[in-house]
């Protein structure tokens, strides 16, 4: 069942965060210890869901002015979004408050209990609503990996692969299909946007030795609205389903290190310009 949680923290809320510094924290909030190199140490612990598709993924800190979680000051909030129910306790138990967490040169501190923002079943993300048109925000740039090649371009084909082969992966039985005719007859009515490269640093392991390696990765950041108007009443039930998945999940490549987060918004629906078919 997907969800998502938010983590309050108290710290210096104007020093950058490096992507790489969020995914080194909620990786160690959610691996299992028993697969480290060496217990007790976060930075040692080897993730025991690394595989083609990680069960979990996580966005960039924002600054919350305070009512939200009974703050008496502004906060960063950060948002942790699970794909996998068995990972929620382990969350909880991991967020402790007052205890300290480091993101890049910043010294924060958990301000709160971990708190559940939105929770949504399989079943419930492959209901359609009738919708033929949505409008999403890429709140962090977006980008679609092919091989050792990026792209800044959110087409409405690649976003759809990308998403329907994790869902297959994370839970077959309800995952739209791979590739079939939905995403053909989707297309992008409007953009409004940019695209820029970012800087990722990640830890890797080279002839025995840990080693930081920067990869330059261009994303899309904007609004962009996707419509199947001609499509079928199945086209549209399976492009939906993905939108809806994309809220918890994410899009495109590096979800984990806060890339590709999407936040549906509202938009005008379109004529049908031709009887459904189903």
């Amino acid at each position: 069942m997907p969800s998502r949680w938010e983590v309050a923290l108290t710290g210096p809320l104007d020093t950058p965060v490096p992507l790489g510094a969020v995914q080194a924290v909620v990786s160690g909030w959610l691996d299992d210890p028993s697969q480290g190199h060496e217990a007790g140490s976060a930075a040692r612990i080897r993730s025991a869901h690394v595989g083609p598709v990680r069960p979990w993924a996580c966005g960039p800190l924002q600054v919350r002015s305070p009512g939200g979680l009974d703050e008496t000051a502004p906060v960063a909030i950060l948002q942790v979004r699970l794909l996998d129910d068995k990972l929620a306790d382990r969350l909880a138990h991991a967020i402790c408050p007052g205890s300290p967490v480091r993101l890049g040169k910043g010294e924060y501190q958990i301000a709160a209990p971990v708190h559940e923002v939105g929770r949504a079943t399989w079943p419930d993300l492959r209901r359609w609503s009738g919708e033929r048109a949505w409008q999403v925000r890429f709140v962090t740039p977006v980008c679609l990996r092919r091989g050792n090649r990026t792209s800044p371009l959110p087409t409405p084909e690649s976003i759809a692969r990308g998403l329907a082969e994790r869902w297959q992966r994370l839970n077959p039985a309800t995952a739209p299909p791979v590739s079939g005719p939905g995403t053909a007859q989707v297309w992008v009515s409007d953009i409004d946007g940019l695209s820029g490269a970012q800087i990722l640093t990640r830890r890797a392991k080279h002839g025995g030795r840990w080693r930081f390696t920067d990869e330059v990765i261009s994303g899309f950041t904007g609004r962009i609205r996707y419509v199947c108007d001609h499509g079928t009443d199945t086209d549209a039930a399976n492009f939906g389903a993905l939108m809806a998945f994309a809220a918890f999940a994410g899009a495109g490549s590096h979800t984990t290190y806060g890339f590709g987060v999407v936040c549906p918004e509202p938009t005008w629906q379109p004529p049908t310009l031709r009887v459904s078919r189903s």
